[in-house]
């Protein structure tokens, strides 16, 4: 990535801070109705708009993989985490019911591993608000904005933060 690509990343990041913050708090609370209406319990759902920081350190990349703000799938967040792993597929369900899902960013690492062993299981989303709801005042200055829903299982999650700890991650 060259450096001016990764300096207009961050400058249009700033600018559009504000609205990721205020769409993944009006999401996430979208995403907990949802789910107290379905009569779901989950152990936790938690969001956050990527650091400043963290962006840098993708956008600075050797991969020249983003070269433009909206390259990035994962400026904002929600991790759903649930009690039990067949609360995953039913919450999923749902997910797909309420947003419009982006296929080709999506991805099920529950089927990236073979089912002997154990390892990272969480099934990550690409999202953005749907037509109908994009019709709505209250949502339409979300019609750019997408974000990624993960949803796991408190087993699988307190697995992701060991391999985390452990410096898995690469």
């Amino acid at each position: 990535m060259t450096n001016q690509n990764s300096a207009d990343i961050i400058a249009k990041f700033d600018q559009v801070y504000p609205v990721y913050s205020d769409f993944t708090n009006v999401t996430e609370n979208l995403l907990k109705g949802i789910l107290q209406l379905k009569g779901i319990n989950v152990h936790s759902i938690t969001s956050r708009v990527k650091s400043r920081e963290s962006l840098k350190r993708k956008a600075n990349r050797e991969d020249d993989k983003y070269t433009k703000l909206e390259d990035i799938t994962d400026l904002a967040g929600i991790r759903i985490i649930t009690y039990f792993a067949d609360q995953v597929d039913l919450i999923a369900s749902f997910v797909e019911e309420e947003f419009e899902v982006d296929r080709s960013n999506s991805v099920d690492k529950r089927e990236l591993i073979d089912p002997e062993k154990f390892g990272y299981l969480s099934l990550h989303y690409v999202v953005k608000l749907p037509p109908f709801r994009l019709q709505l005042i209250e949502y339409q200055r979300f019609k750019d904005c997408k974000l990624e829903i993960q949803i796991r299982s408190i087993l699988q999650h307190t697995w992701a933060e060991i391999e985390h700890d452990l410096g898995y991650k690469k």
